[in-house]
């Protein structure tokens, strides 16, 4: 199962180039992103990375305030419609979920579409009834072949 990295970030000029620089400081890679505003000058970071764990510690010891979280990646072909034809299928199986990014991984054949939902376990269970697969780890960190 993989995991992103959440930070809870000050809007302010710096916050973003801190985290990106402790983790190119480590040789950490950012997969994907997705950076959504909240209130009063606060916002939410969520990274995948290619190693999840080494990098909620190292920015955990920098005073970031990050945590780990379990999501459900989804392959799906990158094609037009692609992402229109998985969202039919998770919305067949009932799944809702609270925040959603992509990734093209191989243009003109594979992405992948990460979701965050509130029970992850219940998650995988319907999307595996309805026939959708998870994307192995290696893939999703781009720690193995593409």
């Amino acid at each position: 199962m993989a995991y992103q990295i959440s930070i809870f970030l000050e809007n302010k000029v710096g916050r973003l180039e801190k985290v990106t620089s402790i983790l190119r400081e480590a040789s950490i890679n950012i997969r994907a992103m997705n950076l959504t505003h909240t209130t009063q000058g606060w916002g939410i970071l969520n990274l995948l990375v290619s190693n999840p764990e080494k990098a909620k510690e190292i920015l955990a010891n920098q005073n970031v305030p990050v945590s780990l979280r379990k999501i459900a990646v989804i392959p799906m072909d990158d094609v037009p419609g692609g992402l229109d034809d998985l969202l039919k299928k998770i919305a067949a199986v009932g799944l809702n979920f609270t925040n959603a990014y992509g990734r093209n991984t191989a243009p003109g054949k594979e992405a992948y579409l990460a979701i965050d939902v509130e029970d992850i376990e219940n998650a995988c269970e319907k999307l595996a009834a309805g026939g959708l697969k998870l994307l192995p780890d290696e893939k999703v960190y781009g720690n193995g072949t593409t």
